[in-house]
């Protein structure tokens, strides 16, 4: 895996969430990011193993709230690259750190404000979680239904994850290549509802094109043919469908001994037969055995993996997606590895020890010794 971001300095004031996702991709990619946090660390922190504990990051910790702490905060922005908030809009200006404050000291800084609804708008200061960005975005509306007819939860933090981070993760890889010709840096307002609405947009802009409301089970990727849908093997293990294209679907009906009905595949009037049938020949094996007898009739067909089946799916273990990483006080475990493909995926990590990098982070950023004793002196910095 290719290190492009080898010496860029990152600032992340996130815990959880899309700013965490942001600063562990941008640590993956080579950067080092410095987790800043409160003195007494009295703020709740996720588990050790949660967003790639040990890869590329450390810690810092400063009392933003007194003028010496917020002092030493900005003396380290000014000799670093990008900062990763996630504060609500305002709390930042109200601290003395938002991004014309650093930018008076640092012009070529790359701020990152992350939020849940972007920096104006009238939802710009409520309270969420990836289930309410999915909600407004109009990613829920299009799931499967739960028994009780509520939208089904997603099992991954689509909102936090692609929604947030990734997009911020590009604002931010963007920003830093326009600074190489510009020499200035930029405010980055990364709203994650945005980024949903970004997910849904094959769903938004239909509905924006034709008037028709996408909703589970009435487009083809919500489920209304049976060439894209689930179904239940004799072991009561589930099989993915995907088989759009039509080459795809004749291939499938042909491994099923439905041939008859490949030219049946969008017609709306056929597709309670089409499951029918395909729901009885699938419950005549199990999952694995469709899974291997399938796997090269070129049909779209995989199964559904449980998590303990996914860590040892021999695909993702060629691909070398899972990465090692020592840890001072939990041992050796195994993390999902940088998504960045390469050889380099497989490589180990050592995580830091417990506590913070505060002296060395500030010494580095040309803050005297003196000062620096002070500071921990008086407390605001730990």
């Amino acid at each position: 895996m290719e290190r492009n971001l080898t010496g860029i300095v990152v600032l992340d004031h996130s815990t959880v969430g899309p700013g965490s996702r942001c600063s562990q991709i941008l640590a993956d990619l080579g950067a080092s990011v410095v987790k800043i946090g409160p003195v007494g660390g009295n703020r709740w922190s996720p588990p050790w193993y949660a967003y790639g504990a040990g890869r590329g990051t450390s810690s810092a910790r400063f009392d933003l709230k007194s003028e010496g702490g917020r002092g030493a905060f900005l003396t380290l922005a000014a000799a670093s690259d990008v900062i990763v908030e996630s504060f609500r809009p305002g709390v930042a200006d109200k601290l003395g750190i938002a991004y014309e404050a650093v930018r008076t000291r640092n012009p070529r800084i790359v701020y990152a404000a992350t939020s849940g609804y972007g920096q104006d708008g009238p939802y710009r200061e409520r309270a969420g979680h990836d289930i309410n960005y999915l909600a407004i975005g109009g990613f829920l509306a299009t799931q499967g239904l739960r028994a009780d007819g509520a939208p089904a939860i997603p099992g991954a933090t689509v909102a936090d994850s692609a929604g947030g981070g990734m997009q911020a993760a590009i604002a931010i890889l963007a920003a830093l290549l326009a600074r190489e010709r510009t020499g200035e840096g930029q405010f980055l307002d990364v709203s994650t509802t945005d980024g949903v609405l970004a997910l849904t947009s094959l769903n938004v802009e239909q509905f924006l094109a034709t008037g028709e409301e996408p909703a589970p089970g009435n487009t083809l990727l919500t489920g209304k043919y049976a060439c894209y849908d689930l179904y239940q093997a004799s072991d009561g293990g589930w099989l993915a469908v995907g088989a759009i294209e039509p080459k795809f679907f004749a291939n499938l009906c042909r491994a099923l001994g439905l041939e008859q009905l490949a030219a049946a595949q969008m017609d709306d009037a056929r597709q309670d037969d089409i499951r029918a049938a395909f729901r009885e020949a699938f419950a005549r094996k199990t999952r694995d055995e469709w899974a291997a007898e399938l796997a090269d009739a070129d049909c779209c067909l995989t199964p559904v993996l449980a998590i303990r089946e996914v860590v040892e799916d021999e695909h993702l273990r060629a691909r070398g997606a899972f990465s090692v990483v020592s840890h001072p006080e939990h041992g050796t475990v195994e993390q999902v590895a940088p998504i960045i493909a390469g050889a380099q995926r497989t490589q180990s990590f050592t995580a830091p020890p417990a506590g913070t990098t505060t002296r060395e982070l500030l010494a580095r950023a040309d803050l005297p010794e003196d000062e620096i004793d002070a500071l921990l002196a008086e407390g605001v910095i730990e």
